[in-house]
């Protein structure tokens, strides 16, 4: 708190903890926020250091560094919302008390095997087309799809997303819709003309979607198209 102080940290600044441990430099912008109503933000960044299994710490459920950031992270939260209950002069909805964990991973998409040559075995080629159907990671988490598709996109991981219901499937709109990502495994004329609407600057749907109906898939095109959207792609 008092280095935050002492280089002048104001409103709306970003705290970055390359290092962060324990994460008390998160805990020390969330107090300061909470004295003064500012809205600091931080990016607390630690690697999965394994805890000493030997050590309080593991024995309590924590296997990594970054696992006690985490918690500490969530009890200073609970804690100032306790804290302001019943408090007039505080509110909660201006004080952002969210926070996001985002872990370095592969692609949740499989990647062409280019390395295969155009003249080798016919069995090495057909599976890696055969690898090709299905070629979303099975154990992947649609927000874990939602992200990296984001960042494909050239938006950050703080960009505003949103949660719509449209036609009855679920539509993430990004950054006040100017993306529109539909995720659903199946997708109907009626979901593709409402994100249409919208009129979006890009849409993006799952191919696995479409389940083989190329029809809907030729319509869709058209239908972005009469909506003056040009870009719409299927991944």
């Amino acid at each position: 708190s008092y280095l935050i102080g002492l280089c002048g940290v104001g409103e709306g600044d970003i705290v970055l903890d390359f290092f962060s441990g324990s994460a008390t430099t998160a805990h020390a912008v969330l107090d300061l926020n909470r004295q003064d109503g500012g809205s600091r933000k931080f990016i607390m960044v630690q690697l999965p250091e394994p805890c000493a299994e030997d050590g309080e710490a593991f024995k309590a459920g924590y296997k990594t560094i970054a696992d006690i950031g985490k918690e500490r992270i969530r009890r200073v939260i609970k804690k100032i919302q306790e804290e302001a209950t019943g408090q007039l002069d505080f509110d909660q909805n201006k004080m952002d008390l969210g926070f996001k964990v985002f872990k370095l991973d592969q692609s949740n998409f499989k990647i062409w095997d280019g390395t295969v040559e155009p003249n080798a075995d016919s069995k090495k080629i057909e599976k890696q087309l055969e690898l090709q159907i299905e070629h979303i990671n099975p154990n992947a988490t649609e927000e874990d799809i939602l992200y990296e598709l984001l960042l494909k996109s050239g938006y950050t991981l703080t960009t505003k997303v949103e949660s719509l219901q449209l036609a009855g499937k679920k539509v993430y709109s990004i950054e006040n819709g100017d993306l529109l990502i539909c995720l659903e495994k199946k997708l109907t004329k009626e979901v593709i003309t409402e994100m249409a609407r919208k009129e979006p600057a890009r849409v993006i749907c799952l191919d696995t979607g479409f389940s083989g109906n190329d029809q809907l898939k030729t319509n869709a095109v058209q239908i972005m198209k009469s909506h003056k959207v040009e870009d719409f792609r299927t991944v």
